[in-house]
């Protein structure tokens, strides 16, 4: 499904700063929550087989801590506002049949792991990889949750809905054993998805949700079988901002002018693509900068850049490695001509540019 937007450029300049970090994790909940027989669940990380034939099972996310310049050891989940038994209402083809309360669990499997273990959630923190002080020997390190069934999975019927009526899920924040300033054992916080980290120390205001958006908000019904909703996007440009032009000259480095974001809804993994599409009025190959006096047909030609590449206009280009939610890049202007730029009359130049995304069948 494609979605189409324009971008009009207006100029100034542009400036871009990078945050750096020793220690950073990311993590991706599931857009669509499905359960499946335990042996057909497999994930990048998690193989099929993992989970035996007696459990219903759904993945819910996915966390992957990377560290930079520094061992990571200790990591554990800081959680809140989870409160079990999570149980589930929906048909069960025993004791009497019909719609019961069924209880699940929520399960993680690591990096480290040799088999899927619980979570007691509710009691605030767990270990993710035991108790040791000694580095992890994998980078990054890796965690799947999951809810696992109590009950066999034999008594559950495909095609079902099942509804969380009891129990919260909360969200976490990410620890680490590190040092102080003095030279102690201290639990220190890890930025997961770009957490703001107090400077205290203290925990960060906005624990990350393990499923949805927001933390306590509502769990969509989850379905036994079923193919997942097809992938849906949301093309956007944003920060869209003016230059000088002669800071665009042939050799510079080319100039950000814009965000280019796409959202992508019930997307799995990090390996979906799209092609994306500029064009101009003109439908030309090439783009021109235009005199904002309509009377005076000065143009002045320029390279638009995209994934750090020349944009050709009118030709697909390959977008790859998005993942499920937000997907951003820079749209960049370079390659003027000093002496077209030169000998144009004075005003305000812009161009009118077309982006369309399209989905990668």
């Amino acid at each position: 499904m494609g979605k189409r937007t324009c971008l009009i450029m207006a100029f100034i300049l542009f400036v871009l700063t990078l945050l750096h970090a020793d220690i950073t994790a990311t993590y991706v909940s599931q857009p669509f929550l499905g359960f499946k027989l335990g042996p057909d669940i497999s994930t990048s990380l998690t193989p099929g087989n993992t989970f035996s034939s007696d459990k219903l099972v759904a993945h819910i996310g996915t966390l992957e801590i990377t560290a930079i310049n520094e061992g990571l050891m200790r990591p554990y989940l800081d959680a809140s506002d989870f409160d079990r038994p999570y149980m589930f209402r929906g048909q069960f083809n025993t004791w009497g049949g019909g719609v019961q309360d069924t209880e699940f669990y929520i399960y993680a499997f690591t990096s480290l792991s040799s088999s899927p273990f619980p979570l007691w959630l509710e009691d605030g923190s767990e270990a993710l990889a035991g108790d040791s002080n000694t580095v992890i020997g994998v980078n990054p390190f890796v965690v799947d949750f999951f809810f696992v069934s109590h009950h066999d999975a034999q008594y559950y019927e495909m095609g079902e809905l099942y509804e969380l009526v009891e129990g919260v899920i909360g969200g976490f924040n990410v620890t680490k054993l590190g040092y102080n300033e003095k030279g102690k054992w201290i639990d220190v916080y890890i930025p997961v998805n770009n957490q703001e980290l107090p400077e205290d120390g203290s925990p960060p205001e906005n624990p990350v949700p393990i499923i949805g958006d927001v933390v306590g908000g509502d769990i969509p019904s989850i379905p036994y079988g079923g193919d997942p909703p097809p992938i849906d996007y949301l093309l956007s440009i944003e920060s869209v901002v003016s230059f000088d032009i002669d800071d665009a000259y042939i050799g510079y480095t080319p100039i950000p002018i814009a965000n280019c974001q796409l959202t992508l809804y019930y997307a799995s993994g990090n390996d979906n693509a799209v092609y994306i599409t500029f064009s101009n009025s003109s439908l030309l190959p090439s783009f021109r900068l235009h005199h904002t006096a309509s009377a005076i047909p000065y143009v002045i030609p320029y390279t638009l850049y995209f994934l750090g590449e020349p944009v050709v206009g009118n030709e697909l280009i390959s977008w790859e490695g998005l993942g499920n939610g937000l997907n951003e890049t820079l749209i960049s202007v370079g390659n003027i001509d000093p002496v077209d730029a030169e000998n144009a009359p004075t005003g305000d130049y812009r161009d009118t540019i077309t982006v369309e995304v399209e989905s990668i069948m």
